[in-house]
């Protein structure tokens, strides 16, 4: 089978699918997702990141494998307690002495893009810290839902990628 027989034949297969739910909405509280023709697609080097003390500093790169720009904020929080069921997140700017700084907060992406985040380590902690970053690219979602009546049922997605950084204290 060649390359174009099978894209081909995976895009017929598509269409039927979303043709299949949207018939299936007509008839149950299932929503008609109408898909985009051109979409960013994010891609982290690394979802874990570890800093020793003394080492050189570990990479993280963000990616657009997509084929249409990446509009992305930046969140990162100091995780409290690591490992328990209810996390516990500080935002950075209310941490009382940052022991690292990520930046930048915004970045825009273009197709086939690759940006290296700043992980600027400011001091050694005491103690080990967990710090978590979120990576939430603003995409539109089209989404048509009605109900068995016919009234719309608006939906909102807000998807975010994330990554911790293990930042250790000296001596481990």
């Amino acid at each position: 089978m060649n390359a174009y027989h099978y894209e081909s034949s995976w895009l017929h297969r598509l269409k039927k699918t979303i043709h299949f739910l949207g018939t299936l909405s007509s008839f149950s509280l299932l929503p008609t997702v109408t898909p985009a023709m051109a979409e960013g697609i994010l891609q982290l080097s690394h979802t874990e990141v570890r800093l020793d003390p003394g080492t050189s500093e570990t990479q993280l790169y963000a990616e657009n494998k997509g084929n249409s720009p990446l509009f992305i904020e930046v969140k990162q929080e100091l995780l409290l307690n690591p490992g328990a069921h209810s996390e516990s997140l500080v935002p950075v700017q209310v941490v009382p002495q940052p022991t690292l700084l990520v930046s930048p907060s915004r970045l825009i992406l273009a197709p086939g893009q690759k940006y290296r985040m700043n992980l600027k380590v400011l001091s050694t902690p005491p103690t080990a810290r967990v710090w978590r970053l979120t990576f939430r690219p603003r995409q539109k979602v089209i989404v048509e839902a009605n109900d068995s009546i016919g009234r719309a049922a608006p939906m909102i997605m807000s998807i975010g990628y994330g990554a911790i950084i293990y930042q250790l204290p000296a001596g481990t």
